[in-house]
């Protein structure tokens, strides 16, 4: 059929207002997930927080600081510019001399809804909306989360190109890891980044094999994963959650997905497990492991969460076969104050050491769950507030406790598990980071 001239031209004009209506429609959804992340990623202030004096700031840059938990991959924000909002970047991470962040991808967080006393995986899916918002793939988890890897990996190689003043560094192996130490202590501007699976969601259940189940823990070590919690907020076909509505324990795929991480080379982070789950996985892991984010039940006010955090029994278990946990910084894993972070890692010590433990202070570490829709009481670039804390309490910690809490027990943990490491190794290399360079202490 031929057109006339006038039926081109229509044509033509309606193509330019389509254009025109997507263009304004996708950039007023750009707009609002951006309104959203600026409203779920906040940070809390607490009016009693300490002011670090010049010695306080001056020990914090001379250690060699690693975050077990941020979910900032979730967000449509540029990891090398610093943000107006949320709560990590890399200019953020330098600022707060942070030297290793665990990057954790997430893939389906539904609303726990008022009248639910669980999360329940049928709720409605504030991820699919939100990735919607921000033009990423919707149908499919393991989509969502190859796309975060590749956005990840973006960073990296953005970050090397000249121009760049800090280095963004995909942490493979134990010698990525030992490279990364080197580069700090020799002053280089670099930030390892450790990438890690928040919820193995579409792993595993009906119709799926043992052998689909290790291929899939195969692509994600391949695309780069290092890090493995089988589990988030609700029950999936690996086990259960903490805050699910049947919370069972490992199911015989979460049994194979465990055993598949470790073998590989993954750190199992047994965050969000239910307690059969937590237990059914220490049952099965020779390997150490980890809580990535987290608080304890012990002595915590509201507006604390009890099903989210970990009772004395949890952590007596996880001490006793070599489990790191990974504090968090929101008033629902800790309390009202900021004060109770140290507090809460004082408590895991207390209790490491009536197990009979050597070193108490090496199973705690930090665990921000930044951008986690949470409201964390310390911001990353004054991290530094947490180290004037650790050395003003009633019972100030050691300095090499601090040190060994705020890095040196993670340097461990990956560098006994990454492929390439030992026991052996991680001594010898983490345990040079209690000779870092660090500037003359003025007084304070």
């Amino acid at each position: 059929m031929k057109l006339s001239l006038a039926s081109i031209i229509l044509l033509a004009v309606l193509a330019v207002i389509g254009v025109y209506v997507y263009q304004n429609y996708a950039s007023g959804l750009y707009y609002m997930a951006g309104r959203y992340d600026w409203m779920m990623n906040p940070y809390g202030v607490d009016p009693d927080a300490p002011e670090p004096t010049a010695g306080d700031t001056s020990f914090h840059r001379s250690m060699f600081i690693a975050d077990l938990h941020a979910d900032t991959l979730k967000w449509e924000r540029d990891l090398l510019n610093r943000s107006m909002f949320g709560h990590v970047d890399v200019p953020r991470l330098a600022q707060g001399n942070v030297a290793l962040q665990v990057f954790t991808i997430v893939t389906k967080s539904p609303l726990n809804l008022p009248w639910n006393s669980c999360v329940s995986a049928r709720s409605p899916d504030t991820n699919t909306l939100l990735f919607f918002m921000q033009g990423r793939p919707v149908a499919g988890l393991r989509e969502r989360a190859m796309y975060q890897i590749e956005r990840f990996k973006d960073a990296v190689a953005r970050s090397r190109e000249p121009g760049s003043e800090i280095e963004l560094r995909l942490i493979l192996d134990a010698s990525d890891l030992m490279q990364l130490v080197a580069d700090r202590m020799q002053g280089d501007q670099v930030i390892g980044g450790i990438l890690g699976v928040e919820g193995g969601h579409w792993i595993g259940g009906p119709g799926a094999s043992t052998e689909d189940v290790r291929a899939d823990m195969q692509e994600l070590f391949d695309a780069g994963v290092r890090q493995f919690a089988p589990t988030h907020r609700f029950d999936n076909t690996l086990s259960g959650s903490n805050e699910g509505c049947s919370r069972y324990g490992l199911t015989r795929h979460g049994e194979v997905a465990v055993q598949t991480a470790q073998e590989l080379g993954m750190v199992v982070d047994l965050a969000h497990i239910s307690q059969q789950g937590l237990r059914d996985s220490i049952a099965l892991l020779d390997q150490p492991f980890n809580i990535s984010h987290t608080g304890i039940r012990h002595a915590c006010d509201p507006p604390c969460v009890p099903d989210r955090n970990l009772d004395d029994d949890d952590i007596r278990e996880i001490v006793r076969n070599d489990g790191i946990i990974g504090v968090g910084y929101w008033p629902q894993a800790v309390g009202p104050s900021v004060w109770r972070i140290a507090d809460v890692m004082q408590h895991i010590m207390d209790l490491a050491e009536e197990e009979g433990v050597d070193q108490p202070q090496h199973h705690v570490a930090l665990g921000s769950d930044y951008d986690g829709s949470v409201t964390p009481m310390i911001e990353v670039s004054h991290l530094d507030v947490l180290t004037a804390i650790t050395r003003r309490r009633d019972q100030p910690f050691h300095p090499e406790v601090t040190r060994d809490i705020f890095g040196r027990n993670a340097c461990r943990l990956f560098a006994t598990v990454l492929p390439g490491g030992d026991p052996d190794f991680a001594r010898d290399l983490c345990g040079q980071l209690q000779h870092a360079p660090a500037a003359p202490v003025p007084e304070d």
